[in-house]
């Protein structure tokens, strides 16, 4: 089973193309889970939609969000279970199941990483995949704080930065 994360932000444009791609492009089962903060109603395509709070506030940040949802979903899944983060207006535009068994057999995580934004090296959570045994043994955290080093010689940080640092601190390749 394939768990998906989205977060869409008071606009729904984004819902019925990336339900249409995950239908096109998933052949397995997969179910939806999806943070609709400032959206009213339960649109189509989504299987758990969600206006999340932390201690009686909706977070503000997408991190919080996106682990909020991780853990809604390692809640309900099984170890063996696919974790898939797609930023709300991402979707797939190729079959999905055969490229996530096959890198995740090899790799713990496979995700975009933006090396055209002056050399971000952080999984970005655009597109991620792993397990939801892999995430939660890792304690996954989409918050910005581990910092690098970009092309231009600055110390930065951003949204994966936390799952950089856990990463290396565990010597996991990724993909």
């Amino acid at each position: 089973m394939i768990h998906v994360a989205t977060v869409h932000w008071r606009d729904d444009r984004w819902l019925e193309p990336q339900r249409r791609y995950l239908g096109h492009n998933v052949e397995g089962p997969y179910r939806v889970y999806a943070d609709l903060e400032g959206i009213p109603g339960d649109p189509p395509g989504v299987d758990v939609a969600t206006r999340l709070q932390v201690d009686g506030v909706a977070p503000v940040v997408h991190a919080a969000k996106l682990n909020a949802l991780a853990a809604l979903i390692a809640s309900a899944a099984e170890p063996t279970d696919i974790l898939l983060f797609l930023d709300g207006d991402a979707f797939p535009v190729a079959p999905l199941d055969a490229f996530l068994e096959q890198t995740l057999a090899r790799y713990p995580l496979a995700a975009i990483r933006r090396d055209e934004n002056l050399g971000d090296q952080q999984p970005h959570p655009s597109f991620c995949a792993t397990t939801v045994a892999f995430w939660t043994e890792l304690s996954g955290d989409w918050n910005p704080g581990y910092m690098w080093k970009n092309a231009a010689g600055k110390d930065v940080t951003d949204a994966g930065g936390n799952l950089l640092g856990l990463l290396r601190d565990r010597d996991a390749e990724w993909q």
